[in-house]
């Protein structure tokens, strides 16, 4: 008998928008581009009970400690903390980049790489956010490009989620 550990690698996007998203334009399994030469092989709705589980897990784990304050099922508001978070990430950044050297900077999975993962996913997850209100996007960002829509609200800026779906990479 083998002791074989299947890791299966899904994580889920999330639609966020400064207005309710109208219920025609709710990302959903068929939004994004799949398949073929995407980043996604698929997508899948989740039931709501997930989708409460996975709102709750970006505002109070993902998301910078104190940032976001979770008001009902499908809003938050933007409490402030966008200096320290760039404070913090920008650290990150300088100590990853202190690094690379000519040694390792053309290392698969090497310093270089960590380097360039810090810039693209501050937040360290594998959500990705869908910030289009009219659904005619075909894709969703990682956190980087979500962190840079945050740091330019103004404290006490609600915002709203729309569609959560799975998504295998």
């Amino acid at each position: 008998m083998s002791n074989l550990i299947i890791f299966a690698m899904h994580s889920k996007i999330i639609q966020i928008t400064e207005n309710r998203v109208m219920s025609d334009n709710i990302l959903d399994e068929n939004t994004l581009r799949q398949g073929d030469y995407s980043e996604y092989d698929y997508c899948t709705n989740i039931t709501e009970e997930v989708r409460k589980e996975v709102i709750d897990n970006l505002v109070n784990h993902i998301l910078p400690t104190g940032m976001f304050k979770l008001i009902g099922v499908d809003e938050m508001v933007y409490l402030g903390g966008a200096d320290e978070f760039k404070e913090k990430w920008v650290n990150a950044i300088h100590e990853k980049a202190e690094l690379v050297n000519t040694e390792n900077v053309l290392d698969w999975i090497g310093a270089s790489y960590q380097l360039q993962k810090e810039l693209e996913n501050p937040l360290h997850t594998e959500f990705q956010f869908y910030l289009s209100e009219d659904n005619e996007q075909t894709y969703a960002d990682k956190s980087q490009e979500f962190m840079s829509y945050v740091c330019r609200l103004e404290k006490g800026t609600h915002l709203y989620i729309g569609g959560v779906i799975d998504y295998h990479f």
